[in-house]
């Protein structure tokens, strides 16, 4: 017997001893899963990588048999891979993508389990690592087109310049020639996506997404006044509103999971002007709109004027989020549903290429108002849009709101 084959028995029977100990939790009830738990967080904290494929593989072998409860196996599995997303390097990562994506094979619950890992890969290691790993022709490459695909728009998110990595780029233009969902999706920031990057001086904690929080405060200017002289010049405008299911359904993009999946309530409403108002004026002209979010008799809260940054920022946040009950998009398809937001606010057509969009929404004209009557709930998922497009004769409003 050669000194190999030894090693290979040796390995084999600490690998045995190790299945049997995580049989052993797993049988064990809940106190024995919450130990699981902080076992997890040991294994992948010294670096035992082994440990962690055999629990993964372990996990899926218990899912697959079935005529148990699966939440257990998904508590914990969700709790491998955010340990192992959170611990940078390439050893861990390649111990990640060795782990099943999720326990239920196929179907919706993979393709949200593909959306959520490329969300944590993207959250908590270098690209320098992702790319050989996952786009190369080592152990990732396994990975699904669809977890590469949402990977790929995760590392735009956040600010990768795909042009310095051709296989990205590659990967990236072979999605357009197959017709993927997130092709139309430039892998570059667009100019209102460049208030997702870091400011130099950010504290650690910074993020590009709005807390629950600031639902109230989602404009960074001050709130607009009304003056009798804007009452005077805003006077003449009196618009009519012209919405169609086609621009409402657009404009909801966003938040359209607050709506099909929890209790949301959206309202999207377009008016058009036949005399041009201006965007100093606009705030006496948003009071007199028949707005479904602000029912007859109730007061028009005071408008902020905000950037197209900022309102990217709104929309996306609402986009990412989980609603109240349901499931989040992460951020590949949060992207893509804020700019078909974007595009119905601002009248884009329905195909228009999304750089085209893009110019159009800098120059409209933005402002937010505080979710203020009582058609919001005031829980934590509220937003109100308005956008003057430009020109100056045409106006769209996107109010949603949720609750548990």
């Amino acid at each position: 017997m050669s000194a190999g084959t030894i090693v290979r028995q040796s390995d084999s029977t600490m690998d045995g001893d190790t299945t049997r100990r995580i049989e052993e939790l797993l049988d064990g009830g809940f106190s024995a899963a919450s130990a699981l738990g902080e076992e997890i967080r040991h294994r992948v904290s010294s670096g035992d990588f082994e440990w962690t494929t055999l629990l993964g593989a372990e996990l899926a072998r218990r899912a697959s048999r079935g005529g148990e409860d699966p939440s257990a196996h998904v508590f914990l599995l969700d709790r491998l891979q955010t340990a192992l997303a959170a611990s940078e390097g390439r050893q861990s990562l390649r111990a990640l993508l060795c782990l099943p994506v999720s326990v239920q094979a196929g179907g919706p619950a993979q393709t949200r389990a593909e959306r959520r890992l490329a969300h944590l890969v993207a959250l908590g290691h270098r690209p320098a690592d992702i790319v050989p790993a996952v786009y190369g022709e080592q152990l990732g490459s396994a990975a699904s087109d669809e977890f590469k695909a949402c990977l790929l728009q995760e590392l735009v998110l956040r600010g990768v310049a795909v042009p310095e990595h051709p296989v990205l780029q590659f990967f990236g233009e072979a999605l357009v020639a197959e017709g993927h969902p997130l092709a139309p999706l430039p892998l570059y920031l667009l100019p209102a996506e460049r208030a997702l990057l870091r400011p130099p001086h950010a504290p650690p904690d910074w993020t590009w997404a709005l807390s629950p929080a600031a639902v109230e405060r989602q404009s960074d200017q001050p709130g607009l006044r009304v003056s009798p002289e804007m009452r005077r010049r805003g006077g003449a405008a009196d618009p009519a509103e012209i919405t169609v299911a086609e621009s409402a359904e657009a404009m909801s993009a966003a938040v359209r999971h607050w709506v099909e999946e929890s209790n949301g309530v959206v309202a999207a409403q377009e008016f058009w002007s036949a005399s041009a108002v201006s965007p100093d004026d606009f705030a006496v002209v948003f009071e007199r709109l028949p707005l479904t979010a602000w029912p007859a008799g109730e007061t028009r809260v005071r408008l902020h004027p905000a950037s197209s940054g900022r309102v990217l920022r709104v929309l996306l946040t609402a986009a990412v989020r989980s609603p109240a009950y349901g499931n989040a998009r992460f951020g590949a398809y949060g992207r893509l549903a804020a700019w078909r937001s974007l595009g119905g606010l601002v009248g884009a057509a329905p195909d228009a290429p999304i750089g085209h969009t893009a110019r159009l929404v800098e120059q409209a004209h933005w402002f937010v108002a505080d979710p203020s009557s009582d058609w919001f709930c005031l829980v934590a998922w509220d937003l109100a849009v308005a956008v003057l497009r430009a020109g100056g004769q045409e106006i769209a409003v996107l109010t949603a709101t949720d609750t548990d």
